[in-house]
């Protein structure tokens, strides 16, 4: 059986054909309509319906960016893509595309793809991570998505690390993504450097190249994804925390400083049992993962 998994995010679209083993066959991109609806669903479904003219497809999983209602299973929110805010999109897809359609917050499709084909096989307890223009995440409990009361758990990146620190869009102040983020690099890149870069790739490269402030910039960042860190060890003892997103390819850059930061900061015993580790599927995690979740809830 084959399934499609979408992966919705503010400025593009990633979908891909994927087999039960979780590899995917076939994939495409779009550009993603964030203000009218009607053209977004039309776009979507264009590209759903190109994949289904090669081969059958049993499901489609769809994880989307914002507060999903795990009860009436609706887009509450989406600051990025306000045309989905009030909108069932398992509604508005099922008729049109004549397969069953489910959906996910993103962040908790890419934790479910991670552990089932990536870093995280073989671990029950698993946090997936995922470090871009903010901080995603997911949770893996017990070997299943915690989504809590409503499906508006994990919202990891708004917990607050600084109560003074830094505003952040969600309205609060200090948020742990507000530092552990593309953006919250390049705010620190202009406190740290005299010649700060203008994108986070470009603080990568300079500190590759040895640019104190650069590095200095890494370090505090790696810093506080330790602190981070520490604190869902501390709480929900995992397995492994697996690291995605854009930034994360600055590698040693940022996991050694948070490795040595979580080793001071979470109980002992807790993070020696704990791998903080680099995503295997990135950037795939939340196309595999979304299929997987298609995959389980038609079997």
């Amino acid at each position: 059986m084959y399934y499609i998994g979408v992966d919705i995010g503010g400025t593009a679209i990633k979908a891909g054909v994927v087999d039960d083993a979780g590899r995917i066959l076939e994939s495409g991109r779009i550009q993603t309509v964030a203000n009218d609806l009607d053209a977004f669903l039309s776009t979507l479904t264009g590209l759903i319906r190109g994949f289904q003219k090669s081969v059958r497809i049993g499901a489609v999983g769809i994880g989307v960016p914002g507060l999903r209602s795990s009860k009436t299973r609706t887009i509450e929110t989406s600051p990025n893509i306000p045309c989905l805010t009030k909108v069932s999109l398992e509604a508005e897809l099922a008729d049109q595309l004549k397969v069953p359609v489910i959906t996910q917050n993103d962040a908790n499709a890419a934790a479910y793809g991670e552990f089932l084909i990536g870093a995280g096989q073989g671990t029950r307890h698993m946090v997936h991570l995922t470090v871009g223009t903010g901080l995603g995440s997911g949770f893996i409990l017990d070997g299943k998505v915690f989504e809590g009361a409503l499906g508006y758990a994990a919202e990891f990146g708004h917990t607050v690390v600084q109560p003074d620190g830094r505003p952040c869009t969600c309205g609060s102040r200090g948020c742990v993504e507000t530092i552990v983020s593309a953006t919250g690099i390049l705010i620190t890149a202009r406190e740290k450097m005299i010649d700060a870069p203008s994108t986070s790739e470009a603080v990568f490269e300079a500190a590759r190249r040895g640019d104190r402030g650069a590095l200095e910039v890494f370090e505090e960042t790696g810093k506080y994804l330790g602190i981070a860190c520490s604190n869902l060890i501390n709480l929900f003892n995992p397995d492994m925390i697996a690291i995605g997103g854009g930034v994360m390819a600055s590698g040693g850059l940022l996991l050694a400083p948070a490795r040595r930061e979580a080793r001071k900061c979470a109980f002992g015993p807790s993070f020696d049992h704990c791998a903080i580790v680099q995503s295997k599927l990135w950037p795939e995690a939340g196309v595999i993962g979304a299929a997987m979740l298609a995959r389980d809830r038609l079997n």
